[in-house]
């Protein structure tokens, strides 16, 4: 019988490295642990649909952006071809924990940390050179499981001239704008096609904009 949300046990300890100073790049480990995977892998069951893209206007996607531009409507592309699932917060409290940590290590308030979107990535599947948005001052991205080596589905930042592979339970977290509001087109990235295996993954946005009322919340 798998545990209730609050019996899941999270990571004893988070490791920071920085991997690239400027723009800075810096990877954690341990950032989740293997219960949390399994419980989040456990409620996208039955919901993985088609992830979709960011449309619209550069200058509104990629632009000086303080809150007041729109951020693009969603729909579907070929340059994505991944699997994704929203997961709610109000579903279960490991999102608010991982919330937090996002919170946490990118300087913000809880509120502005968007929903978790798990991803999943068959083989054959990417999404091919991208900008996460100038409305979204941060991303921590989680690696849920591990790929071989040679495998594929390496996060490439060709730009900044390396890659990272699939590792269980780390993260990558990057700022994608510029000291005055745009964004930091250094920071473009894809996520590799993977081979060989099904990758699994998470995007965790920071959005320059409050995303509700997390208020009620201390994060401690």
């Amino acid at each position: 019988m798998a545990p209730s949300a609050e019996d899941v046990a999270g990571p004893s300890k988070i490791l920071a490295n920085t991997i690239h100073e400027d723009p800075k790049v810096v990877l954690f480990e341990n950032f989740v642990s293997q219960e949390e995977v399994d419980h989040l892998l456990q409620l996208c069951e039955g919901r993985w649909a088609r992830s979709m893209v960011s449309k619209g206007k550069a200058e509104d996607l990629h632009g000086t952006n303080h809150g007041e531009k729109p951020v693009g409507e969603e729909g579907y592309g070929d340059t994505r071809t991944s699997c994704s699932v929203h997961v709610n917060f109000d579903e279960t409290i490991v999102t608010e924990r991982i919330a937090a940590r996002v919170a946490t290590v990118c300087g913000v308030k809880l509120e502005q940390v968007e929903p978790l979107v798990v991803l999943r990535y068959e083989p054959g599947q990417f999404f091919k050179l991208h900008h996460d948005g100038s409305m979204r001052p941060s991303t921590v991205f989680v690696y849920l499981n591990d790929l071989e080596p040679g495998s594929g589905g390496e996060t490439s930042f060709p730009h900044l001239g390396f890659q990272v592979r699939p590792s269980a339970h780390t993260a990558l977290m990057w700022h994608n704008r510029t000291e005055g509001g745009d964004a930091d087109l250094r920071l473009k990235h894809e996520a590799k096609p993977v081979t060989a295996g099904v990758k699994y993954a998470m995007n965790c946005f920071v959005n320059i904009n409050p995303q509700r009322d997390a208020s009620h919340i201390a994060i401690v």
